[in-house]
Order: C-alpha cells, then sequence, then structure tokens
C-alpha cells in the first residue's frame, strides 16, 4: 500500500514546480491558488471525488496554507471552496483523513467571513449553510472526525465579525442545534431506562456524551453560551447531572465550570446574573438527594465567580444567599447536608472581600451583623443533626471574620463551649476546632471573656475550663502578649504558690494538677510571642527580667520559654522578609513591615543581658538537653547591633 505522505509529497513537488514554470514567488496565496486548481480537477460536482488520492493530498496541503491566505481572498471563493468541498463534507463514505482536512479548510474560511457574509439564508450557499455542516459532523460516530468538527466550530464561534454584540452571528443556531441533541439524547436515554435497560444504558449512553461534548465546544467559544438559551440548557444540564454515570455527572459540571470561567471574564462578565438567575429558579424540591447536591455545587461555584467581578454586591447578597442554603441543613440526606455545609463554606471563603474586615463600611457591618445571626440561628436545635456539618461552617465564619468575630460570633463561641463541656456531649472534637478558630480569629483575651478558665478561685455554679488550656497554646498567634501578663502570669504564680505551700509532703492529685497548670500556662507563651501586637509596650524590662529569673530557676519551663524568646525574633523577620504587597502583609498579620523593624529593634536592646542570661543557663544544661537553647541564641545574635 502507497504511503499517502508520498503522495501528498509528489503533489507539492508538482505545485512548486509549476509556481517555479510560471515565475510565480511561492506565497501562501500563489500556493492557495494552484492548490484550488488542482481542487476542481479532483472533485467535480455533481459527480463527487473523481480522484481520491489527489482530492486527500490537495485538500491536506489546502488545510495548511488558507489560514495564511488573506480573509479578502478567501470571502470572495467563498462559494467556489464550499461547493469543491461539499462532497468530501456530505458522502458518508469518504475516509477520516480527507474528511478532518476539509474540515479545517472550511475552519479557515467561515473564520475570514464578515457580517454581510453571515446575514446570508442557511438555504443558500453560505457561511451559515457551512456551519449546519459542521454541526452534522460534530455528532459523527468515528471520534476523531467528531473532535475536529467541534474544535472547529469553537474556533469560528471565538473570532465573530466586528460587532457590537457580545456572540457570534451563528451563536444562537449552534445553541439551539447543541440543546436539540442534548435534549433528544436525554429523552431517548430516559426511555431505554423505562424499557428495563436501565443500569446497562446508564453506563455506556454515547448520544448522551457526543451531545455534552458538542454542547461544550459551543460554550467554550470566547462569548459563552448565548443569555437567551442559558435556562434551558441549565435546566437540563441539571438533569443530566443526576446520572449514575459518573462521567456524564462530570461533563455536565464541566459544562457549568466553562459557563462559570467564560462569564468570569471581563468580555462576558454581564451574561452572569442571567446565568445565575436561571441556575436559582431550576432549585429542586427540599428532599431530593439525587439533584440538590448538583444544584448546591453549582451554585456554589457561580457565586465563587460573582464575588471576582462585583465583590461588593455578591458580599451584600451574602445574608439571602446563606439563609437560601442554610436550610438544607434540616434535611435527612446525608448527603444534603454536607453539599449544604461546603456551599455555605464557599461562600464564607470566596465571598467576603478582605476590605471589608479591614475597613468596614456602615452597611458592610449590617451585613456582617446578619450573616452572624444567621451563622448562630445554625446552633438551634432544628439543625442538630447537621451539627457537624455546621460545626465545620461555624470554623469557616470564624475564620473569614478575622478579628472582626469579636463581639460578632459572642453567642456562637458561649453556645459551642457550653456544649464542649457537657459530659453527654459527643462532638468534643468537631467543638475544639471551631473554639480553635475563634481563638486564632477573636484572640484569646476576647475566647476568655466569653468563657473564662475560673481556675484560679472556682466556684459554685462557675466551671473550671482547665480544657481551654492546650486549646489555647495550640492556637493562639498574633494577639496581645499583655493579655499573658494580666491573665497567665498571675495565674501560673497563684498555681506555683501552691505547690510551695504543700511543702515537700507527698504531691497529693491536687497538687500535681496544680504543677500541670503551671506547664501548660508558660506553654502559651510561644504562641503569645508569634508576632504579638504590643511587643514595643509588653515587652519591658519588668518582663524581661522575669523571663530571666524563670530561666534560672525553673528548669522545667526553658523550653517554652526559650522558644517563646526565640519566636518573638524570628516572627517579625519572617515579616521583614515577606514578598508580598504592604498591604496584603498588614492584613495578614496586622503588623506592617515598618512596625517588624521597630520590634526587632526594641528586643535588639534586651540582647545583651538576654544572650548573658542564656549562656549562663546553656552551661548548666546536660548536652542532650542544649538545643533549644542554642537556638534562641543565634535569634538573638542576630539582632544584636554591632558596636
Amino acid at each position: 500500500m502507497e504511503d499517502p505522505t508520498a503522495k501528498t509529497a509528489i503533489v507539492l513537488s508538482a505545485v512548486e514546480d509549476t509556481l517555479k514554470d510560471q515565475n510565480h514567488v511561492a506565497t501562501p496565496t500563489a500556493y492557495f491558488a494552484a492548490l484550488l486548481a488542482l481542487l476542481s480537477q479532483s472533485i467535480v460536482p455533481p459527480d463527487g471525488i473523481v480522484n481520491k488520492d489527489l482530492a486527500s493530498s490537495v485538500v491536506y496541503l489546502l488545510d495548511l496554507v488558507t489560514s495564511h491566505v488573506p480573509a479578502a481572498l478567501l470571502r470572495s471563493k467563498f462559494s467556489q471552496i464550499l461547493t469543491s468541498l461539499g462532497p468530501t463534507l456530505t458522502n458518508q463514505d469518504v475516509e477520516a483523513p480527507l474528511l478532518r482536512s476539509s474540515i479545517g479548510c472550511l475552519e479557515s474560511l467561515l473564520v475570514a467571513q464578515d457580517s454581510t457574509a453571515w446575514a446570508l439564508s442557511q438555504t443558500q450557499i453560505s457561511p451559515r449553510r457551512a456551519v449546519a455542516g459542521l454541526l452534522a459532523l460534530a455528532s459523527e460516530h468515528r471520534p476523531k472526525v467528531r473532535k475536529r468538527a467541534q474544535e472547529a466550530i469553537t474556533q469560528v464561534l471565538k473570532h465573530p465579525p466586528p460587532s457590537p454584540s457580545l456572540d457570534h452571528p451563528v451563536a444562537d443556531m449552534c445553541a439551539e442545534t447543541a440543546l436539540k441533541a442534548l435534549s433528544d439524547a436525554l429523552a431517548a436515554s430516559g426511555a431505554k431506562k423505562r424499557k428495563g435497560k436501565g443500569h446497562a444504558q446508564e453506563q455506556h449512553q454515547p448520544g448522551l456524551m457526543h451531545a455534552l461534548q458538542l454542547v461544550k465546544a459551543v460554550t467554550s467559544a470566547s462569548g459563552g453560551w448565548p443569555s437567551k438559551k442559558m435556562e434551558p440548557l441549565c435546566e437540563i444540564l441539571l438533569a443530566v447531572s443526576r446520572s449514575n454515570n459518573e462521567y456524564l455527572t462530570m461533563s455536565a459540571f464541566e459544562v457549568f465550570e466553562i459557563m462559570f470561567r467564560r462569564t468570569a471574564d471581563q468580555f462576558s462578565s454581564s451574561k452572569l446574573p442571567r446565568l445565575m438567575e436561571a441556575v436559582s429558579e431550576l432549585k429542586p424540591s427540599q428532599n431530593d438527594s439525587q439533584l440538590l447536591p448538583p444544584w448546591i455545587a453549582v451554585i456554589s461555584r457561580g457565586y465563587d465567580v460573582s464575588a471576582q467581578i462585583s465583590p461588593e454586591e455578591t458580599f451584600h447578597e451574602l445574608p439571602a444567599l446563606f439563609g437560601m442554603v442554610s436550610e438544607y441543613l434540616s434535611s435527612s440526606s446525608h448527603n444534603i447536608r454536607v453539599s449544604a455545609s461546603e456551599c455555605l463554606i464557599s461562600f464564607l471563603v470566596n465571598c467576603i472581600p478582605d476590605n471589608v474586615i479591614a475597613e468596614p463600611s456602615v452597611m458592610d457591618e449590617k451585613v456582617l451583623e446578619k450573616l452572624a445571626r444567621a451563622a448562630e440561628e445554625l446552633l438551634s436545635v432544628k439543625y442538630q443533626a447537621a451539627w457537624m456539618e455546621v460545626f465545620q461552617v461555624q470554623s469557616a465564619f470564624l475564620e473569614a471574620l478575622r478579628w472582626r468575630a469579636f463581639p460578632l460570633a459572642r453567642n456562637i463561641v458561649a453556645s459551642i463551649g457550653d456544649l464542649r463541656a457537657s459530659d453527654s456531649f459527643n462532638g468534643k472534637k468537631e467543638a475544639d476546632a471551631v473554639l480553635g478558630k475563634a481563638i486564632q480569629s477573636m484572640g484569646p483575651a476576647a475566647v476568655l471573656e466569653i468563657l473564662p478558665l475560673n481556675l484560679r478561685t472556682p466556684q459554685q455554679g462557675r466551671p473550671g475550663r482547665a480544657w481551654l488550656l492546650p486549646l489555647l497554646r495550640d492556637n493562639i498567634i498574633n494577639t496581645n502578649l499583655a493579655h499573658f501578663r494580666s491573665e497567665f502570669v498571675p495565674l501560673s504564680e497563684a498555681m506555683y504558690q501552691r505547690v510551695i505551700n504543700h511543702g515537700r509532703s507527698e504531691k497529693t492529685m491536687e497538687i500535681k494538677i496544680f504543677e500541670t497548670i503551671v506547664q501548660q500556662t508558660w506553654s502559651l507563651l510561644p504562641g503569645y510571642c508569634n508576632l504579638p501586637l504590643d511587643l514595643e509596650k509588653a515587652f519591658d524590662q519588668e518582663f524581661a527580667e522575669l523571663l530571666s529569673n524563670l530561666l534560672y530557676s525553673q528548669p522545667e519551663l526553658r523550653a517554652d520559654i526559650c522558644r517563646g524568646l526565640q519566636t518573638l525574633v524570628e516572627s517579625n523577620r519572617e515579616v521583614l522578609a515577606a514578598e508580598a504587597g504592604e498591604k496584603e502583609i498588614q492584613f495578614r498579620s496586622r503588623v506592617t513591615k515598618n512596625t517588624a523593624q521597630v520590634n526587632l529593634d526594641h528586643l535588639a536592646t534586651f540582647a545583651g543581658n538576654m544572650l548573658a542570661v542564656l549562656f549562663n543557663v546553656y552551661s548548666q544544661t546536660l548536652p542532650q538537653y542544649r538545643g533549644y537553647i542554642l537556638q534562641c541564641i543565634n535569634a538573638y545574635l542576630s539582632i544584636t547591633k554591632e558596636k
């Protein structure tokens, strides 16, 4: 069998010889003219393809050269080329390689057409007629032909003629054809299912898959899916997403994803409100466990895109959206509850702009208050079955609000703290995660105002909350060091005094608890030293002397104190080394680079005395326990001023 590539090389050589004989410069236009002459010899309407080998080579070469030919020439030759290619595009017996090359020629030809040409009706030899042919080929049974036709449709739609319209002149036509193909395929699939061939057919539905691919091709164009056709498409896509066939469900969601991605472009962002309106109007019934999860996922992704395009407007819609999706947390279906909680978390992560937290307007504060009330409502008995999901939402809410969480989330923290203290409550781990976020966001001072430790002077009806100490240790960051001095230094002294008062007698369980509380209290110091907001005021001579005395007198506290001292230096140096912009740094850490430098300069004034203490302690410590002391020494050596 003769190699097709060799045949093509012979044809190309003949074309080049002809161009030389006629003294033509070998330009794309010259090749194009010569190939058109050969095309008329190999394909003769109405006889069809009279020389298959020559036709295959010529059309292949035309496919390569047509995209480089001036658009005006392609427009003038449109009827001639389309008529010549007609037999290759409409004959079912044409081999796939020739058909793919013909589609490529047609694509280049259509991309070059102007508004006048696109205005011609489909009954004429016109671009619309050619697109109708491409749409038919887009559902071809041969995968490579089908894919090439779909790619051509996307490319044509991506290159509309100059016009005020967002959409290509044939976008509606392509959308209608794709929509009908998808609707027919879905109806056929349903009919087979009803006849009892359900499961096998569900796993292999080529008609539906091909129709979805065509929809994807139309949606992928720069203008996206036409606005007028959004609602029927959304309805069908949601119906497809109910399928047990994972590939179909994923394909349906891919189309939604492409639609949202397209509307995120500035060019077609005006379509987003209509798209979201169409999706919202298709809200399934309250307990539809098949359709609700995919619908909620689409809503979640849609408002993520909306927040990127219109952050302020989307934020102000948030309380209503939050209320709408919250209702599904009362569902008896676990899948629906999980989908609803994931959607609410997405809203909180993506739809609250940084500037609302940094500098909220009066209107912003009202929206945040509404959100707080909605989040608080989730802890009511109505949502008790979903409390594990609700706790995840509360964690996201606290994290999103940052320091604005206090006093907005005061009641949420109080309620979860009360639940956590109950012996009969089984969700302690989940409650701890929420309270951890509260400590990170609103700070330990606010959390302890809501949930006091009650350890120094226990009273009837005021339970001790020693269980909060490990949570505080793991979550304190970027807060006021002065709070450690006012709250925990006195607590440590009181507990330690009780241990001293016990004397040398055998330790009781109570004394062991006091010792543990002292240890846990000082384990909080590294968190308070992680980028404190008040370092210059809170770290004074008195506090430095206290730490020095404890380093000498209480070896069991040395590790935490050294880690705290080291963290004071390193956390501020990290801010100085950050490459982000000043505004972002200040929002993330609430400390500017300038403040971080002031903090390090302040610490440097204590470095000499602190290093003397550390070297003394180092010499008194066994070699295997010196690692953390050495790291702390290195940190203070790095900020010591040279004399």
